[in-house]
């Protein structure tokens, strides 16, 4: 609905929706939407991270510079930037379940469209809208998830994503090291079919089939509550407390009115007929879209959260330009250790060698005219293993977060990225840099996931969705200057881009000290009307 409220009406309406929630309870539900999510969240690094791995595969067939492989990598970054805040402002007004539906299906679309097209230019435009919609499911999930948690177990709930990413990093390359080394081969005079496009096919499928279980769950209730649509609020409800507790909605409607707050008692006793006025209301009131979304678009850069704002998008920032320069290219530092060793058997080297090696060996092989067909196997046991490396991080973080808190897993992770990247100089063998790179890809990808879950708590049900959006923007700004300055720097400035990443990393760190994250109260009785509220 676009009625507009006031800020009084505004904290209790958030209050209502978060101990309508609450009353719910924790079970079955619960657990199945954070499944779903998982999903979506693994599927988000799988297909980002899957460029990694794509780039060294198809250099031969579109004939590929370094230059050109910074621009496979940072395109998809480029459509993210733009798609991230567009998301964020359609979820808040479309709603969260509507804007992942969307996202996961024209990603899938995008994706498997470009598996078959044999133009670089062609292929850039694709990832372009791949990187556009993917952005989506990146960061609304985090709003859709936390909508339905019960505020006790909110901050737990949402650190399990990390989780599912660290399981989509290990996935994509055992996926990789299946299909990529086939040999399938398809080429007319317009025409390439190869197995690395074949790869791209088969990670695209992933956003197909959790979009249509995405259809089998109901929108928010607190986005619903929002929006004024009771009728559909009290049914979500109903079946949150059907699935946790195996008890009757009339149940859930006396523990309602036993927690003394009559405004929600009322409404949900009343929820059908205010459901049929405000639906009528919210269709004549689509010319006051554009003006929602800029007062909206403006409220996050005025007090009470314009610090707030400005503190997380630096952070976001810095952390994606770090992370995402990085990560996308481990799978070919990885390849130019390998081609180095088999030159140099027992012969030590850094990253700054091996990247000026690489630029010699591709002036030798432009002028002999030959190509590699295959990427080593210690490329996707590397991968594998950056993967894998962390998890015990992601087991750590959901089962501390309620002690520790979210400044203090932030602050820590990006610290120790930062002196990771720093011994990256003092790296001298494959081994080392492997183990390094874990360390890295480990503390960094946390630190990530920490300043969305921060933007589920920071913003209350009307600014969630635009907020973190917004936050996610300025991490693909970063992600895709960082991706251009790795592509740009690595061959001839790697000391430089090393210091950079390192200096961003502890600029991360000190930020976290400034956000302004109040300790809540965990212990909540959701029996009564004593129930902490974002």
């Amino acid at each position: 609905m676009t009625i507009q409220m006031s800020s009084q009406e505004r904290e209790s309406d958030e209050y209502d929706a978060e101990l309508s929630v609450n009353l719910t309870g924790f079970g079955r539900f619960n657990i199945k939407v954070l499944i779903l999510c998982g999903l979506i969240y693994m599927n988000t690094g799988f297909s980002i991270s899957s460029v990694g791995l794509v780039m060294p595969s198809a250099a031969c067939d579109f004939n590929l510079t370094t230059v050109d492989k910074g621009r496979i990598s940072a395109v998809p970054m480029l459509g993210m930037f733009f798609g991230g805040y567009l998301w964020g402002c359609f979820a808040d007004l479309r709603g969260r379940k509507k804007g992942l539906s969307v996202a996961l299906f024209s990603h899938f679309l995008f994706e498997i469209i470009s598996s078959v097209v044999p133009n670089y230019w062609g292929y850039l435009c694709l990832k372009f809208l791949s990187g556009f919609s993917i952005s989506g499911q990146g960061v609304i999930l985090f709003s859709y998830l936390g909508e339905f948690q019960p505020t006790k177990m909110r901050e737990k709930i949402l650190c399990w994503l990390e989780m599912a990413w660290s399981l989509g990093l290990i996935a994509l390359p055992l996926t990789g090291w299946a299909i990529i080394p086939l040999n399938i081969s398809f080429v007319s005079d317009n025409f390439f079919f190869q197995s690395w496009n074949l790869f791209v096919a088969i990670c695209s499928l992933p956003s197909l089939f959790i979009g249509l279980w995405l259809c089998s769950f109901p929108e928010t209730p607190k986005y619903l509550m929002q929006a004024g649509e009771d009728a559909k609020w009290a049914q979500v409800l109903e079946r949150m407390y059907k699935e946790n507790t195996g008890k009757s909605y009339a149940e859930y409607l006396e523990k309602v009115s036993k927690s003394g707050v009559d405004s929600l008692n009322e409404r949900l006793l009343n929820a059908k007929s205010l459901a049929v006025k405000t639906e009528k209301l919210s269709k004549t009131n689509e010319s006051m879209v554009i003006s929602r979304i800029y007062k909206q678009s403006i409220a996050l850069f005025k007090p009470p959260y314009l610090a707030r704002t400005s503190i997380v998008c630096t952070t976001m920032f810095c952390l994606g330009s770090s992370y995402y320069a990085l990560m996308l290219w481990f799978p070919e530092l990885f390849k130019r250790f390998g081609d180095f060793e088999v030159k140099y058997p027992g012969e030590s080297t850094s990253v700054c060698r091996i990247s000026k090696y690489s630029t010699e060996t591709n002036e030798t092989v432009a002028i002999v005219n030959e190509c590699p067909t295959h990427i080593q196997t210690e490329v996707y046991i590397h991968t594998l293993i950056l993967g894998a490396a962390c998890v015990p991080l992601s087991l750590i973080l959901p089962l501390f977060i309620n002690k520790l808190g979210y400044k203090f897993y932030l602050i820590v992770s990006s610290f120790i990225a930062s002196a990771v990247t720093v011994g990256l100089f003092f790296a001298v063998s494959s081994t080392q840099n492997l183990i390094l790179s874990c360390i890295f890809e480990a503390f960094s990808s946390v630190g990530m996931s920490i300043v969305l879950c921060m933007a589920v708590d920071l913003y209350p049900t009307h600014l969630r969705a635009m907020a973190t959006a917004l936050c996610g923007a300025f991490g693909r700004v970063g992600a895709l200057i960082g991706n251009s300055l790795f592509g740009y720097l690595i061959d001839n400035y790697c000391i430089t881009l090393i210091l950079i990443i390192a200096a961003q990393l502890l600029a991360c760190s000190v930020l976290g000290i400034f956000i302004p994250l109040e300790k809540k109260n965990k212990n909540v009785d959701t029996s009564t009307e004593k129930i902490s509220t974002p």
